[in-house]
């Protein structure tokens, strides 16, 4: 069933959204203690619903149908990992960026890495109403609850900086946490590029421009010695693509939230080591982190059983880890109802799986990164987190008192009586 606010959401103009969107940052509960915006809210907080999070978890990065994947088979086509369509774009449809969130209730992955559409029309085919009651149970379906009560996330520095103390992860607020997977990343760009369209020679510029693990085959001449790629600055750009999609997904929350009513802001402010959990001090997000004596600090690898990175202590070396990562990309690839054309037995024909001199090379270019550093990847955490947003309930009063009118609009206005009327928590 929808009520008027899903109603009102679903054909919210783009434009509208854009031109509209603001981080509105004052929630009910919250209180700005001094200079002259302060403000104590005389309202008590009121927590997102779970249709408000479903809504915006699948605004924000959900699944809606197949891709198109569109490329030439013989010009990179192999790069796609998985023909998954979902809010965001994701560099080669890897989709290992995934959402953590926390709320007064508890903490949550939203786990969507592993489901793949069969349909190719998807959501975007469906009326309104049938729309969202598949996307309500597919978010429950992929909801995983990892702890009872709101995270213990940073709430002084370094861990978070302090402008964001005052109104970050309060009473009635959720804080959603795009966190992404660069080791399956980085992996599926070194099988891209040792492919024979590039067959890049990468080179260790930290070591004196020697090639990392690769002497062997540029000596059987499968690897070309003036094609020189350095790894670092290949690694960070790499992870640039990636990391970019937290950025996309936050973005696409804030529209959401603006089709809906709520306040919210992205934010970036925090430090990823102890927002996972790789200190003491704060128990995070409550991933794994791993130390060797070539690390300067704790590294994220993952949240055990649900978020898992592509290399060790999850494998117990660098080969099973790229022959995990293998396995993962290329069983999607063998079963023809996960892709998205019409004939996709001729698109399997035309784009074979790697060789097994090429799943080597990889094995001998990674292992050449995790002995030379002692981690994979060598200089970025293999779970990256860089971006965060929190969405809340407006308290207008607040922005009655300091702003001219336009503050906010209509729908902040109303939310409460388009989204929480029946649920008699405010109006």
């Amino acid at each position: 069933m929808m009520n008027e606010g899903l109603k009102t959401a679903f054909s919210y103009p783009l434009v509208r959204a854009i031109l509209s969107r603001r981080s509105r940052r004052f929630g009910l509960g919250m209180e700005i203690d001094q200079g002259p915006l302060a403000y104590k809210s005389e309202k008590v907080p009121v927590p997102l619903s779970e249709e408000e999070e479903a809504f915006l978890v699948w605004m924000g990065t959900g699944i809606k149908s197949k891709n198109i994947s569109d490329i030439p088979p013989h010009l990179g086509l192999d790069l796609e990992v998985q023909f998954t369509s979902r809010a965001n774009p994701s560099l080669g449809d890897l989709h290992r960026t995934e959402i953590f969130y926390t709320n007064d209730e508890g903490t949550f992955m939203v786990k969507l890495h592993d489901i793949l559409p069969e349909d190719f029309a998807g959501l975007e085919a469906r009326e309104p109403r049938e729309c969202w009651e598949a996307i309500l149970e597919l978010f429950r379906r992929a909801r995983v609850r990892l702890e009872d009560g709101r995270a213990q996330i940073p709430d002084k520095p370094p861990g978070m900086a302090s402008h964001n103390l005052w109104n970050v992860n309060k009473p009635g607020t959720t804080v959603f946490f795009p966190i992404t997977d660069l080791t399956a990343g980085v992996l599926d760009l070194l099988f891209f590029y040792v492919r024979p369209s590039h067959r890049y020679n990468f080179v260790d510029e930290w070591h004196n421009n020697r090639p990392a693990g690769t002497e062997r085959w540029i000596k059987e001449g499968y690897i070309r010695e003036e094609m020189r790629m350095p790894l670092i600055d290949s690694e960070i750009r790499f992870a640039n693509g990636y990391i970019g999609e937290q950025a996309m997904i936050c973005q696409n929350f804030f529209l959401a939230a603006q089709a809906m009513g709520l306040g919210g802001f992205l934010f970036s402010g925090f430090s990823g080591v102890f927002l996972l959990g790789g200190t003491p001090f704060y128990r995070g997000l409550g991933f794994r982190f791993v130390m060797s004596e070539k690390h300067i600090q704790p590294l994220p690898v993952g949240r055990d059983g649900v978020f898992e990175a592509f290399c060790p202590p999850y494998y117990r070396s660098m080969d099973e880890a790229v022959d995990a990562f293998v396995e993962m990309k290329w069983s999607r690839w063998k079963d023809p109802k996960y892709l998205p054309y019409r004939q996709p037995e001729k698109i399997q024909a035309a784009v074979p799986p790697p060789s097994e001199r090429e799943i080597q090379i990889v094995k001998d270019i990674a292992n050449y990164i995790y002995n030379t550093y002692g981690r994979f990847p060598a200089v970025m955490d293999p779970m990256y987190a860089r971006f965060a947003f929190q969405a809340h309930h407006l308290d207008c009063d607040f922005y009655d008192r300091h702003y001219p009118p336009g503050a906010y609009t209509d729908l902040h206005a109303r939310h409460m009586e388009l989204w929480h009327a029946a649920r008699g928590d405010g109006s």
